[in-house]
């Protein structure tokens, strides 16, 4: 006797990876009103976006998600709201890693683009920022992935020391800026406050 797959368990698989697939801010605010089951005007609120863009957003992932569960390929809605509403959170976030970035001492430029990763981005400054030697071991690491044996030995010294210096490169990444996705949950986890 074979045992069949269970097609709830794939259901609720395939309803997951497509909503792991959905764009950052639709996906959190997908999760927002699904999961906290908040509404659209404090989802707003508490980002400081237009309720209408919540809702726009919500169309998004639901229509993504239906379209990705029928095997097609998802596609962004073309609507100003959701485009004006990443713009200014992703403004303000460029503005949230630069502050932490100084407050780190790291003072180099962040080459944002108006097409690239943030996220990838401001973690290129944070890792270039490391100690030579701290940032050579985390590039052999996790770039050439190289473990820790092949790393001392390519570098002609003790495995400890090499676990020392990545300790310390996840230390320094560890002090940098949230990534976009968590900077978002972590603004709309948090009451607005009344000014």
């Amino acid at each position: 006797m074979t045992d069949a797959p269970d097609p709830d368990t794939e259901r609720l698989a395939a309803y997951r990876k497509a909503v792991d697939r959905l764009p950052v801010l639709t996906r959190v605010i997908f999760l927002l009103v699904r999961l906290e089951a908040l509404s659209y005007d404090e989802i707003a609120r508490r980002l400081s976006i237009d309720a209408q863009a919540v809702e726009s957003c919500l169309v998004e992932a639901l229509g993504m998600i239906r379209r990705m569960l029928d095997g097609n390929t998802p596609s962004r809605r073309d609507d100003p709201r959701i485009a004006a509403a990443e713009a200014d959170l992703h403004r303000r976030h460029r503005a949230y890693c630069e502050e932490a970035l100084q407050a780190l001492r790291i003072a180099d430029l962040i080459p944002w683009t108006e097409d690239g990763d943030d996220d990838q981005t401001f973690m290129r400054v944070i890792v270039a920022a490391m100690p030579p030697r701290v940032h050579d071991t985390f590039i052999l690491n996790r770039v050439e992935q190289l473990n820790y044996v092949q790393i001392a030995e390519r570098m002609g010294t003790f495995q400890w020391i090499v676990r020392h210096r990545m300790l310390r490169a996840i230390r320094h990444i560890a002090r940098g800026p949230d990534r976009f996705e968590q900077w978002l949950r972590d603004r709309a986890s948090e009451p607005a406050t009344i000014n």
